[in-house]
């Protein structure tokens, strides 16, 4: 009788708040983050099983992690990928930074060295904290896919064209810069996107600069344009990461366009 009672009780109990269901669901989130050394972060999803794929994410310039892990948890939840947004030594990744600098009018090797990835101390810096993660949960490094949007799409495509570096594939979302790559990996998969309206870093300078460049150096390039400003459109995101990984099981396949269009830009309006 008294069980019978107390479980008519427990029926009748209101449901927890929404604000107890929201802590709830952002303490579990918390005990899937985390902190590896030099500010680096992970997310480790429910859903991933034993060796899985990790996808390294390059912020852009500020410096801001975490944010690359808040825009791709529900991708890494939805496909048991790991995430890894390393973050750079200044306020951006190195070699952006000295691409950036005005061109030296003493120096024709200084300027060639500013717009060519080699050595990188960022780049030691990812790599460390892939090993650092590495230590902690057995990902597969044949399934490791460097990424990065805006200044982090830039320095993805420096290091991630570079042999010395194995990564399977390389994803940059609006990328500014071209930076070539002493000893490029023939043949890697690259996956380029840009808005045609961007007013940050210019539609032109990816689709007659970086493109052609990458290109040049034997990957594999896939370019997707499309109409938006300096973003990564939903439809963007899950063409790459279905390219990379595979689609989701159980949800429709989000095949890359079949014939890209040709690279014209659109003016950028000034009133938004």
């Amino acid at each position: 009788m008294l069980v019978a009672v107390a479980l008519l009780a427990l029926a009748q109990a209101p449901p927890p708040s929404p604000a107890v269901q929201s802590s709830a669901s952002e303490t579990a989130r918390q005990s899937r983050l985390v902190t590896l050394p030099d500010e680096a972060i992970a997310y480790i999803p429910a859903s991933a099983g034993p060796h899985p794929p990790l996808l390294v994410v390059l912020h852009g310039a500020g410096r801001r992690a975490d944010r690359m892990i808040e825009r791709l948890e529900p991708d890494a939840d939805a496909r048991g990928i790991i995430l890894l947004a390393p973050t750079s030594r200044g306020v951006t990744w190195d070699s952006v930074s000295l691409a950036e600098e005005p061109p030296s009018r003493d120096s024709a090797l200084a300027n060639a060295r500013a717009q060519r990835f080699s050595f990188s101390r960022d780049a030691d810096r990812i790599e460390a904290a892939i090993a650092a993660l590495g230590r902690q949960v057995p990902v597969d490094r044949a399934r490791t896919v460097l990424a990065g949007f805006s200044d982090g799409a830039t320095f993805a495509l420096a290091m991630g064209m570079s042999r010395a570096h194995a990564f399977s594939a390389v994803i940059a979302w609006s990328p500014g810069i071209a930076i070539g790559t002493a000893g490029p990996a023939r043949g890697r998969r690259v996956f380029i996107s840009h808005g045609r309206r961007d007013s940050v870093l210019g539609f032109d300078t990816t689709c007659a600069e970086i493109v052609p460049l990458i290109q040049d150096e034997g990957a594999a390039v896939s370019f997707m344009p499309f109409d938006g400003d300096h973003d990564v459109p939903q439809q963007v995101k899950d063409a790459f990461l279905d390219a990379v990984f595979g689609p989701v099981p159980g949800a429709p396949a989000h095949p890359l366009p079949a014939k890209v269009e040709r690279c014209v830009s659109r003016p950028v309006d000034p009133m938004g």
